[in-house]
């Protein structure tokens, strides 16, 4: 089963040039089981996502948010978004907390992709996952992404990060199982990271 946690749609992201839609006809195209929508700093309806969920029933379609802050971008996922308000311009240490606290996950997106130098908020806190590839993460951001995760023990993840639907299936993360929600997905990630011996997603991307 091949997932893809990261994708923007024009609906949305103003720097998306593709459709809720043009995204799930692709998706289903290139065989995944799954995407996740992650706008910028907004979480789609989760009305919105049902009635999309409905046309696609093929596909597992997740939401999720991709949060700025001044360290970076970081992707959220809650059980139910609508009982967090994750708002405004956070550090990502007051972030994973109360993420956590509402019981979901943060995966940091495309590490190293502008900073170069090793942040020292991890010195503090720990995200539940890393990007190593994606579109937007070069070869040099790659390797770093990869360093710290084994460094630190971190889940990793190869997400599209698709502003445009030509882009999924370059990039996904392959499961011996099906996620049929986005809670499935949190609680998969948490299972990982306490190492109750779940195997864990296999990576898959293309580099460009």
């Amino acid at each position: 089963m091949l997932y893809d946690f990261h994708i923007h749609t024009r609906e949305y992201s103003d720097c998306s040039i593709s459709s809720a839609e043009e995204m799930c006809l692709k998706a289903v195209e290139a065989g995944l089981s799954g995407i996740a929508l992650t706008e910028h700093d907004v979480w789609w309806p989760l009305t919105d996502i049902e009635e999309l969920q409905l046309r696609f029933p093929q596909l597992t379609i997740m939401p999720g948010i991709e949060y700025s802050c001044p360290e970076g971008h970081f992707l959220a996922f809650l059980p139910d978004p609508r009982n967090g308000n994750l708002s405004g311009w956070r550090s990502v240490v007051d972030l994973i907390p109360l993420v956590r606290h509402l019981g979901g996950i943060v995966i940091w997106a495309h590490p190293f992709r502008f900073d170069k130098t090793r942040p020292s908020w991890l010195k503090h806190v720990r995200p539940d996952g890393m990007e190593v590839a994606s579109s937007n993460m070069h070869a040099q951001a790659e390797i770093r992404a990869r360093k710290v995760a084994a460094d630190r023990g971190i889940m990793t993840f190869c997400n599209s990060d698709a502003h445009h639907a030509s882009l999924l299936g370059n990039y996904g993360n392959e499961l011996d199982f099906s996620l049929t929600s986005v809670e499935d997905f949190i609680t998969y990630v948490r299972k990982q990271e306490h190492g109750d011996g779940i195997r864990r997603a296999s990576p898959v991307g293309a580099a460009f």
